[in-house]
């Protein structure tokens, strides 16, 4: 196997030498692991370097003996050792290394968990039916502008329940032109949540109006109703909430207070494609909404977005300005109010009309997966599942556990992260606060402190792998993974 493959040099060092040449060929090596070997190149043990990390706090120098401190009784293998076999030893055993041996047990290489067992972060869910649609585009004379933007829109619009949409090349792109279609603009205010990806904010800044930020429900993680209208002023405009992780925003007390303020709410419903609030779906519980179609959402076109809206001014409006200001009626270089070029391709509504005939199952999948995790997450102390509100239903984006900010500081999150990847497991920080983000402190001033909530759920939460055909055998290697990890971060010296 691949695994086996490394240089020998680099990975296999002799008894005589020291705790600092250890260092030194882990730090060339990058395997975090090597292998102690005698004059004849036979294995004696092995030395990690959480090995030199126990060795140091004990109180020994860098010139001390690093056969005092290697391991021994390992378990080994040999070249002919099949992948699956090496896997089940070291998920069995929670191991990160086995050494190859040949039948004199000199080291000919090592195998690492982290190279026989790689967990994706989201993984898309193509079939040959999309693959069939791509063909069928590319045998027909349009690739831009055709039949399958006009149906993917249609799908979509009986699916939300709306009257119109209008799809774009991506969810971003459906943002901005939302803004331009309610009229933001320079030295307008729109009320937005700082616990999104950026382009939620972004998006108003594109029209030279402010971004004014709320701080979060510690539970749901969305915009916190009851702190909106403290921010609003005469400049206010309109409400962008953002139904974070698929997870909606509640939407009644913030179309309460849009419509004592006379503010338009624009949806962000990029991540919640066929969620529900109170029974109804997201993206139309405001004046429009937007769904992106990224690889890692509910369903992808590759790369695309959608407006959804009951508000044939602001679908009129939409189709304009994403082909380049161009009306319905226009000759073809006409253009009747200044517009970009953010149509989508034909190929992408293609992908994006199988997706659609399959939303239910995919769905399905998802909800079975994120159920999976729940259960497996139990006993693991210190982790908490995503909060789900009862009045909601979920579509769900991405898995994202919270650590307990009592036990782990965001340190030990990094480090938790860093650690699930060594085994295999991608995983991430969802998400940095916008307003600490370089742009935002050097165009707003904000600094740590200003939106607390936001800042102590984003020190204690990560994405683990999720997808629609991620496995159970999957999750259980995942949450095993997780608790070893954070109960040797929580009991480290």
């Amino acid at each position: 196997p691949k695994a086996m493959k490394k240089d020998l040099n680099l990975i296999t060092l002799h008894e005589s030498k020291t705790i600092k040449d250890a260092m030194a060929q882990l730090q060339e090596s990058g395997v975090r692991a090597v292998l102690i070997v005698d004059e004849n190149n036979k294995l004696r043990g092995i030395v990690t370097d959480g090995d030199i990390r126990k060795a140091l706090l004990e109180g020994k120098d860098m010139s001390f003996p690093v056969r005092e401190i290697m391991i021994e009784n390992l378990k080994t293998a040999t070249k002919d050792t099949p992948a699956t076999e090496l896997l089940d030893i070291m998920l069995q055993l929670s191991i990160l290394h086995i050494p190859i041996l040949n039948k004199d047990g000199a080291v000919q290489g090592i195998a690492l968990l982290s190279e026989l067992k790689s967990i994706p972060l989201s993984s898309q869910d193509i079939t040959t039916k999309e693959i069939d649609a791509i063909n069928k585009v590319m045998a027909s004379p349009y690739l831009s502008i055709g039949p399958q933007i006009k149906e993917l829109e249609e799908v979509l619009a009986k699916f939300v329940g709306a009257k119109y949409a209008v799809a774009v090349n991506s969810g971003t792109s459906a943002l901005h032109l939302m803004m331009r279609s309610f009229n933001i603009k320079d030295g307008d205010e729109v009320i937005t949540t700082p616990f999104s990806f950026i382009a939620s904010a972004n998006c108003i800044l594109f029209e030279r109006a402010k971004p004014v930020f709320v701080d979060i429900d510690p539970e749901t993680l969305c915009i916190d109703p009851a702190r909106i209208e403290e921010k609003i002023t005469p400049r206010t405009k309109a409400i962008l909430p953002v139904h974070v992780f698929g997870h909606p925003a509640d939407m009644d007390p913030i179309r309460e207070i849009a419509e004592r303020h006379n503010l338009v709410i624009i949806e962000d419903s990029c991540e919640a494609l066929g969620s529900e609030y109170k029974g109804r779906k997201v993206g139309l519980l405001g004046n429009a909404g937007a769904f992106a179609f990224y690889p890692n959402k509910q369903i992808t076109t590759g790369e695309g977005g959608i407006i959804v809206t009951n508000d044939g001014e602001v679908a009129k409006l939409c189709r304009s300005m994403r082909n380049q200001g161009r009306d319905e009626g226009d000759a073809w270089l006409s253009h009747s109010r200044l517009g970009y070029n953010y149509r989508m391709s034909e190929l992408n509504a293609a992908v994006g009309v199988v997706q659609m005939e399959r939303i239910e199952e995919i769905i399905g999948k998802r909800s079975a997966v994120a159920a999976a995790y729940a259960k497996h997450l139990v006993g693991i102390s210190g982790v908490s599942a995503p909060y789900i509100s009862p009045d909601v239903k979920m579509s769900w984006f991405v898995y994202v556990v919270r650590l307990d900010a009592d036990w782990f500081s965001r340190g030990d999150r990094d480090e938790i992260i860093k650690q699930l990847q060594v085994h295999g497991v991608s995983a991430r920080n969802y998400f940095p606060p916008i307003h600490l983000e370089p742009f935002y402190v050097n165009t707003f001033g904000f600094k740590e402190g200003d939106f607390p909530i936001t800042e102590k759920i984003s020190g204690s939460t990560i994405a683990l792998p999720f997808y629609n055909n991620l496995t159970e055998e999957e999750i259980i290697y995942i949450t095993k993974t997780l608790k070893s990890v954070t109960e040797a971060i929580k009991n480290k010296p």
